[in-house]
C-alpha cells in the first residue's frame, strides 16, 4: 500500500507541476485574443489570422506534447516502483527520489 501512495504522490506532483502552468497558458491565450481584439485579428500568419493560430491550431500540438511527456514520466515512476517491489528492495524515501529527479 505504501508503494501505491508513493506513486500517487509523485504523479500528482508532476501533474500539478505541468497542469497548473498549462491551464494558465490556455486561459492566457483566450485573454490575449479577447483583450487584444483588433491587433490579434489584424495579424495574419500564412493567411490565417493570429487568433486562429492561437486558439484553434497551436494549442493542440502543445497539449499532445505535454500529454505524451506526462504519460511517459508516469510510466517510468510505476516501472521504478514495480521493480523495487519485485526485487524486494527497501524503497527509497520520498525525499531521495525527488532530489534525484531534480524536483
Amino acid at each position: 500500500m505504501d508503494q501505491i501512495e508513493r506513486i500517487r504522490k509523485r504523479q500528482l506532483s508532476i501533474a500539478l507541476g505541468v497542469g497548473i502552468p498549462y491551464f494558465a497558458f490556455v486561459i492566457g491565450i483566450f485573454l490575449l485574443v479577447y483583450l487584444g481584439g483588433a491587433w490579434v485579428t489584424g495579424t495574419s500568419i500564412l493567411g490565417f489570422p493570429l487568433h486562429y493560430w492561437l486558439v484553434a491550431i497551436a494549442i493542440y500540438p502543445i497539449t499532445w506534447a505535454l500529454f505524451i511527456w506526462y504519460v511517459g514520466k508516469a510510466n517510468e515512476i510505476e516501472d521504478e516502483i514495480a521493480e523495487t517491489v519485485e526485487t524486494g528492495e527497501t524503497p527509497e524515501p520520498m525525499d531521495a527520489m525527488e532530489a534525484r529527479e531534480g524536483a
